[in-house]
């Protein structure tokens, strides 16, 4: 199933349905990229209103390593010729409950310094530079070059996999298992209910909630929309 698709025309996003025979509660999936156009994430806030429920990333407060990894896209969302804007969403205009299931600050440090400083240093030393370098001389084309996705691993998410294991645990793996703990939960709670679960999560995160939700309550894709995260 694609997530994220990149085309000659540019980079496009599947809002998926997910709908079980056992219960009238539905999951809307939005597999976000972090740097988009305001349209997309106009486009995004405007279905989101649809929601009963929402389900949302991000870690609380403002913990020193998010700040830095971060820079991988918000530094370029500075560059005016890009045209685009680092993910912005006024959930609290929608009137629509949400749930931030993923990791507090003090867990993410706690993380942190769990990772083996080698990978921590990598963080610290690659990211910054590739963010620089990206904003100067950076175009469309080259950012949509590793964001395709669908819900199978693809060969360099096993690469960073087998490169920095506890990195990618922490930021990836331990944060998959707090969001499918968070629908498991409102499963078991709303099952009973016709109720949009809206889940707007990093792509990256969508295969876990995909392959838990089928193997648990039977959920499959029904209907899929395409938004444009940005064209050429």
């Amino acid at each position: 199933m694609q997530l994220i698709e990149v085309s000659v025309s540019g980079v496009r996003s599947a809002v998926i349905t997910l709908e079980s025979a056992a219960t009238p509660m539905r999951i809307v999936l939005f597999p976000m990229l972090h740097l988009g156009t305001s349209e997309f994430y106009r486009s995004v806030t405007a279905r989101l209103a649809n929601s009963g429920l929402i389900v949302a990333e991000g870690v609380s407060g403002k913990p020193v390593a998010v700040t830095a990894l971060t820079l991988a896209y918000r530094l370029p969302a500075r560059r005016r010729r890009l045209g685009l804007t680092v993910q912005k969403i006024d959930y609290a205009s929608l009137g629509v409950p949400v749930i931030r299931p993923d990791l507090t600050a003090p867990q993410f440090r706690a993380g942190w310094r769990s990772v083996p400083w080698l990978q921590r240093m990598a963080a610290w030393c690659l990211v910054p530079p590739f963010a620089l370098a990206f904003a100067l001389l950076g175009t469309r084309r080259t950012l949509s070059r590793y964001l395709e996705s669908g819900d199978l691993p693809t060969h360099l998410d096993g690469q960073l996999r087998h490169a920095l294991p506890e990195l990618t645990g922490l930021i990836v793996d331990h944060r998959d298992a707090l969001l499918v703990d968070c629908l498991v939960s409102l499963y078991q709670a709303h099952q009973g209910e016709r109720l949009d679960v809206a889940v707007v999560y990093g792509a990256a995160h969508m295969p876990a909630v995909t392959r838990e939700l089928l193997r648990r309550f039977g959920y499959r894709p029904r209907t899929a929309e395409w938004l444009t995260v940005f064209d050429f």
